[in-house]
């Protein structure tokens, strides 16, 4: 029977159990010490052309399905098949399905290109050079020299670039914005309302994707909690009727939330940090190229901030967001006066202290294999360290050579946050996090400004919560300021919230980021052959030449 017989279940579940270090629940490793079960009496049954959006917290086991499905981890046969056939046994499979989730970490590419990589014959295909427009890929990048986003975009293009009956993606948006993230949505709806292609995604973000799934499966301790057609979730139209903000956000926010102990709210033992003249974090006429030779990435920027501020750094990819976090954060070379924060030369003054970076992520086993409470040290038992280790959910006896590399990510901001400071400069922090840590980050934060008087710049790609965080708004493109302004005070997030927009703020980040590319679709920037990306390039975090 082929894989397109109506009659045969795109995804079939049968009582599937997991457990790691035990597998599947043979007689042989019931005898084992076994970790408890990942996955607990799993039913499902997935009819092709299904787009599935797969959703609950850090742990409950959407990633270990979808490794099961993906043929990564091996299960009893009848537990789980596609089109009929078992998961892992059947290596007929891999030319029906592609699996794409767990990402390249070494440098294992010799300095090949993201076309050396593709290779020649797929390249020049229709659909290869519509993923590559989606994306906004330069075939010309050196995987080995690219920063970590950007190689995730090479693997997505690797994994998509064949037709396949079943697509077993997860969080493959994280770093794309929100106009590559939603054009990758709308190719897949495609492979699926036009070929049949079943599509099972999961995700933290929900911007948009109300419209976009046709199934709903929400996972909960490693059983079915809901699985339905989205045109039967009563609990979401529920909200939708009752003029909810961000509804679907909001129902899993409220279902996630209920996997965790309550937290208390932090007691604020720490003094408030003191009034300042002036702004906080000040830009004045900076402009940077990476390398002589190289074009002018931020040009002429100029902005300032002052005490208390919750400024959202949006922008499409390549605005230079990181480009303007990295300077701020003194992460790279320029000329004095060009950036101050609490009125000291972000590069060149080394007193300045009171700075919180976080944009660079830990990559490599450096750490001997220290338990979370080493790494801490003398912050390990304070307060401030036991409310964020309940927020993000990291236990101190964690190895972190162990860890997978979103628990890592979990715990670098653990040691960033437990530290008090007066300036937050955070870059996508939150992309790896469930609702209920990014949630609990979040008003950490607030807390921090209405509380202490930091000052916070917050870049990131999802928008689905963030109504009512920030207090200005600075959007670049293209490495300039376009927009710079309290948010109370942007005409356009006005009417969208007057006209009864349910999602106002990813509204309108769309409609300006829908219009920015617009403009760009006739030129295809990204398309230039870039001679300069030949291993030399520096990357985000170090410091290179200047340009005045």
């Amino acid at each position: 029977m082929s894989a397109t017989t109506p009659e045969v279940a795109a995804v079939h579940t049968k009582s599937l159990t997991y457990r790691y270090g035990g597998g599947h629940m043979s007689a042989t490793m019931r005898a084992r010490e076994s970790s408890e079960p990942k996955l607990l009496d799993v039913n499902l049954q997935i009819e092709p052309g299904s787009r599935v959006l797969v959703a609950g917290a850090n742990g409950a086991g959407k990633s270990t399905l979808l490794s099961i499905l993906g043929g990564q981890k091996m299960v009893d046969r009848e537990q789980c098949k596609i089109f009929g056939r078992p998961v892992f046994h059947d290596s007929t499979l891999n030319g029906e399905r592609t699996y794409c989730g767990d990402w390249w970490r070494t440098n294992f590419f010799h300095n090949l290109s993201a076309a050396e990589v593709i290779g020649e014959e797929r390249l020049k295909t229709p659909r290869v050079q519509r993923l590559v427009d989606i994306l906004q890929l330069n075939v010309s990048w050196r995987v080995n020299s690219i920063s970590d986003g950007q190689r995730r975009r090479v693997q997505l293009l690797d994994a998509l670039a064949e037709e396949k009956e079943v697509y077993v993606l997860d969080e493959i948006t994280t770093d794309l914005d929100l106009y590559a993230r939603e054009e990758l949505l709308n190719f897949l709806r495609q492979e699926s309302d036009e070929r049949g292609a079943t599509v099972l995604y999961a995700t933290h973000i929900f911007d948009q994707l109300s419209t976009w799934a046709t199934h709903f499966l929400f996972f909960s301790g490693g059983k079915v909690r809901k699985f339905c057609r989205f045109e039967e979730f009563q609990e979401y139209h529920a909200l939708v009727e009752a003029q909810t903000r961000v509804p679907l956000y909001m129902l899993i926010k409220q279902w996630v939330h209920e996997e965790y102990p309550e937290t208390a709210p932090m007691e604020v033992d720490e003094p408030a940090y003191p009034a300042v003249d002036g702004h906080v974090i000040e830009m004045k006429n900076m402009s940077y190229r990476y390398a002589e030779g190289l074009p002018v990435a931020l040009k002429d920027c100029s902005f300032s901030f002052g005490r208390g501020a919750r400024v959202l750094l949006i922008g499409a990819n390549g605005s230079c967001k990181s480009t303007a976090m990295s300077i701020l954060g003194g992460k790279l070379l320029v000329p004095r006066g060009g950036a101050e924060v609490l009125g000291k030369d972000c590069f060149n003054d080394g007193t300045l202290q009171d700075v919180m970076y976080c944009g660079d992520w830990w990559r490599s086993n450096f750490f001997m294999n220290l338990t979370v409470r080493e790494v801490m040290g003398k912050n390990a038992d304070t307060a401030r360290t036991k409310h964020l280790a309940e927020i993000l959910q990291v236990p101190l006896e964690w190895r972190i050579n162990n860890l997978s590399d979103g628990q890592r990510r979990r715990c670098q901001l653990l040691e960033i946050l437990a530290t008090p400071r007066p300036v937050y400069l955070m870059d996508e922090i939150t992309s790896d996090l469930d609702l209920y840590a990014r949630d609990g980050v979040l008003k950490f934060l607030k807390t921090e400004t209405e509380t202490r008087g930091a000052t916070i710049v917050y870049c990131t790609h999802i928008f689905d919560h963030l109504d009512g965080w920030p207090t200005h708004l600075l959007r670049l493109s293209k490495g300039q300021v376009v927009t710079n302004a309290p948010i109370d005070q942007i005409p356009e997030y006005a009417e969208l919230i007057n006209g009864g927009n349910l999602t106002p703020l990813c509204s309108l980040v769309r409609n300006w980021i829908y219009a920015e590319y617009g403009q760009d679709q006739e030129s295809k920037p990204w398309r230039a052959l870039d001679t300069s990306l030949d291993g030399r390039r520096p990357n985000l975090g170090l410091a290179g030449p200047i340009a005045g």
